[in-house]
């Protein structure tokens, strides 16, 4: 009688472990224009295409930070750009996509971070008069979009929703969440932005101010030229147009740490 082999969990556990997601067809290469601006787009069909972008976006895109949250940068961190187009196996969303983008920053510059929580300033958007939104905040009711499953879906005249974009000087949402606007306002602000504000619906949002070269140089990539643009700071905008207010505090920031990266060569 042979007695049955029981080998320890420890042992059994990797040869389970699910390997991490990756994209199927991935091409990275240098762009040299110098051009300002850059882009990054899902695309249907789990695809992410990126122009004229740095490490340092890609870093952001790919762990859902802003370039203030990454701590341990190199100097060509910022300067080094790439063209980038990539394909998931599949249909995938942008969580989906962000974890195949981890793994091919992984393969292609052997970057290695770990998080933290440190202690930062941030702010906390609140409700500056309950009951009161301003013209830029307008409510839309649920059963106005179709497909709200989809990664953008589209509302039912063609308009996409469940979006907030930013540009220089301006804020547009259709269907936006409270959350979404938190997310544009830490980039734009370099500061975590924390919703306080209680809303949990979804948003038509509008705003726009003089753009601040200082503080918009994230939009472009590069400092957007300066000029004496008319309209308010951000800060009075986010009052006088959506009835909002952001105080200013300290709070808990996850944070990525950068441990390890080397420069891609262009495959």
């Amino acid at each position: 009688m042979h007695r049955a082999t029981v080998l320890p969990l420890l042992l059994i556990a990797p040869l389970f472990a699910q390997a991490p997601p990756e994209f199927e067809v991935a091409s990275l290469k240098p762009n040299t224009s110098g051009t300002r601006g850059y882009s990054i787009v899902p695309l249907p069909g789990g695809k992410l295409n990126a122009t004229n972008i740095n490490l340092e976006r890609l870093i952001a895109v790919a762990y859902s930070v802003t370039d203030f949250q990454i701590f341990g940068k190199v100097p060509w961190l910022e300067s080094e750009r790439y063209n980038m187009e990539a394909r998931a196996p599949g249909p995938a969303g942008l969580p989906q996509l962000r974890l195949m983008l981890r793994t091919l920053l992984a393969d292609r510059f052997k970057l290695k971070v770990h998080h933290e929580t440190r202690e930062m300033k941030i702010y906390e958007l609140t409700v500056l008069k309950p009951g009161s939104p301003g013209a830029g905040l307008v409510e839309i009711p649920n059963g106005e979009c179709a497909a709200e499953t989809t990664q953008q879906a589209a509302l039912k005249n063609g308009t996409p929703c469940g979006v907030v974009n930013m540009g220089v000087g301006r804020i547009n949402g259709q269907r936006g969440r409270i959350s979404q606007l938190c997310d544009r306002l830490s980039a734009l602000l370099s500061t975590t932005v924390v919703d306080q504000t209680g809303l949990k619906g979804n948003y038509n949002i509008s705003m726009t101010w003089a753009p601040d070269p200082d503080m918009e140089r994230t939009l472009l990539g590069d400092r957007p030229p300066a000029g004496d643009v008319p309209g308010p700071s951000v800060f009075t905008a986010i009052q006088e147009q959506l009835g909002l207010k952001l105080t200013p505090g300290k709070g808990p920031v996850d944070v990525i740490v950068i441990d390890s990266v080397e420069k891609a060569s262009a495959n």
